[in-house]
């Protein structure tokens, strides 16, 4: 159902990413916890509640890796939970969750300067 993934094409050195990545996702309402240097995973809500309460207690959660190409970077966004333990209306609004954090990611990389490009499988 829907996007596995969006990438975003942003100027600039992987530890500027990384900066930028932290900002972004706080400035969301996301607590992010780093794997390693180009890896984390991005969090809002809770899991728990959500298995209690369903569509009634959302939580989201985003898996992200940063990689470096030839103009930047690329800030790579995992989709890592479907929302089915909501059900279906879980599983849409995920999805919709998803869409709008790649626009709203892309939005504040574009407002920092720095977006080179957006695409999603």
């Amino acid at each position: 159902m829907g996007s596995k993934y969006t990438d975003i094409q942003v100027k600039g050195s992987v530890e500027n990413v990384q900066n930028l990545v932290q900002h972004a996702f706080g400035a969301n309402g996301f607590q992010v916890k780093w794997d390693g240097p180009t890896k984390g995973k991005a969090e809002k809500g809770s899991k728990g509640a959500n298995l209690m309460l369903g569509a009634l207690s959302q939580y989201y959660g985003v898996d992200f890796e940063i990689a470096p190409n030839p103009n930047g970077a690329i800030l790579r966004l995992v989709k890592s939970n479907t929302g089915w333990a909501g059900g279906y209306l879980g599983a849409r609004k995920v999805e919709k969750q998803f869409q709008q954090l790649g626009d709203t990611l892309a939005a504040w990389f574009q407002q920092q300067g720095v977006l080179l490009g957006r695409a999603s499988d």
